[in-house]
């Protein structure tokens, strides 16, 4: 009788110990990771010794690093005013290509080609008090032509093509060349609105409201449904949790530079700013 009483507490004993592990298994699969991206500064081309600021190349490491790691998600952290006009549409197609879920969090600013290269995310969360919108295109460019009568500089200039010269800083546009000048950037901007308002399935209303080319308060961009939900980093994991069902531990892939708000305003507050010297949306 008490060896069949040892077998049996023997056989609980075991039963329980494989039940407990098996549990584990099945919890540890409800379990993951959230990459942490901080997608910050000026967007541009590429980097140089001087700049600090978002570049496709980067975002392409980042992506190939939370592939690397494996993680279930992945959450950009937005800082930026927007930048080239090609680099952030390039950065959007990067984020779009990552076949795991994403989410894009705007913090204190993510405006024109920030926010146009938020459309590559599955869901946008932003902070009620952020900076967003500023869908429109400027042309801009310093044109100096007065100072150099002043100084006594002439200019010559010799080329093919009546409007090969359209945007010289040395000298005033004609009215044809500043009309073509005009004409290129209502391009570019029906472009950007275009793939908002298709993107973001906006009303024919909301599409009007925000193509002026203002900014928003996150809070105004969710009412005009910029964005779909106000929060902060924790709206963002809960966010990417709802996507895959799964439990996320957030996971900082690497720190960069911070983004300022002042920087906004000082580099021309457009996505606005499509220059056709140098083409940006800031």
């Amino acid at each position: 009788m008490r060896k069949y009483l040892v077998l049996m507490v023997f056989l609980l004993s075991v039963s329980a110990a494989a039940g407990m592990s098996f549990s584990s298994l099945f919890l540890n699969q409800d379990r993951g990771e959230a990459a942490l991206v901080d997608l910050s500064g000026t967007i541009s081309p590429s980097s140089s010794g001087f700049s600090s600021g978002l570049t496709p190349q980067q975002v392409r490491e980042f992506n190939q690093e939370a592939e690397d790691r494996n993680v279930d998600a992945v959450i950009y952290e937005i800082n930026s005013g927007g930048g080239a006009v090609v680099a952030s549409k390039e950065i959007r197609r990067n984020i779009a290509s990552l076949e795991i879920p994403t989410v894009c969090r705007i913090r204190d600013v993510g405006a024109s080609g920030a926010y146009l290269l938020s459309l590559g995310c599955d869901s946008i969360v932003a902070d009620s008090a952020s900076t967003t919108g500023s869908i429109g295109v400027t042309s801009s460019y310093i044109e100096f032509s007065d100072l150099m009568d002043e100084l006594g500089v002439g200019y010559v200039n010799i080329s093919a093509g009546r409007n090969k010269e359209a945007g010289s800083p040395y000298r005033e546009p004609t009215a044809e060349e500043r009309q073509i000048l005009e004409e290129k950037t209502d391009i570019i901007g029906k472009e950007f609105i275009s793939e908002v308002a298709d993107e973001r399935n906006l009303t024919k209303e909301q599409r009007q409201e925000v193509g002026t080319g203002e900014i928003f308060l996150g809070s105004e961009a969710k009412e005009l449904g910029l964005v779909d939900e106000l929060g902060g980093r924790e709206t963002a994991v809960n966010k990417a949790e709802n996507i895959t069902g799964m439990t996320l531990e957030p996971v900082k892939l690497q720190q960069a530079p911070s983004f300022s708000l002042s920087s906004l305003f000082l580099s021309g507050l457009d996505l606005g700013s499509q220059s056709l010297i140098d083409a940006s949306l800031n």
